[in-house]
């Protein structure tokens, strides 16, 4: 009986190790949104997880915005963010997560999944940036769905 309790704290162990996500700085090339002369024309913004219903009876879905001057700052944040370094360690946690649809006016489109836990990780082609605040902040700021501050 007492090797339950040890295999148990095994497989605890490696979860944790693997569950901190990848430690290497994001490489290739950035998404257009990062470009300078990007010129948005929406952005969908959406949980990625089912969410029970609030205290007002309604659970959140996704939202729009074709406010370009609020896309371009939600943009800047995204692509401010610092990438994470090799060693990085994250806590096991769960919580929301996001998905940003950035469509441009040439009609291409860039999505973005950020977490709201652990290291924050904002992640897409070409794209793995964390602590992701500021983009909390940038779309709280536009009227669009963003985890609460703990």
């Amino acid at each position: 009986m007492r090797r339950l309790p040890a295999v148990a704290g095994i497989l605890l162990l490696l979860a944790a190790a693997t569950a901190c996500g990848r430690a290497e700085p994001g490489s290739g090339d950035l998404p257009a949104l990062c470009s300078p002369g990007y010129e948005p024309r929406e952005l969908v913004d959406r949980p990625l997880q089912v969410a029970l219903p609030s205290l007002s009876g309604r659970t959140p879905a996704e939202a729009r915005t074709t406010d370009a001057a609020a896309i371009k700052k939600i943009a800047a944040a995204a692509c401010s963010l610092p990438a994470p370094p090799a060693d990085i360690a994250c806590t096991l946690e769960l919580g929301p997560s996001y998905e940003l649809r950035f469509l441009d006016t040439q009609n291409r489109t860039t999505t973005l999944t950020s977490a709201s836990f652990g290291c924050q990780f904002v992640e897409g082609p070409g794209f793995h940036r964390y602590d992701a605040k500021p983009l909390w902040d940038a779309l709280a700021a536009a009227g669009l769905p963003a985890p609460q501050p703990r």
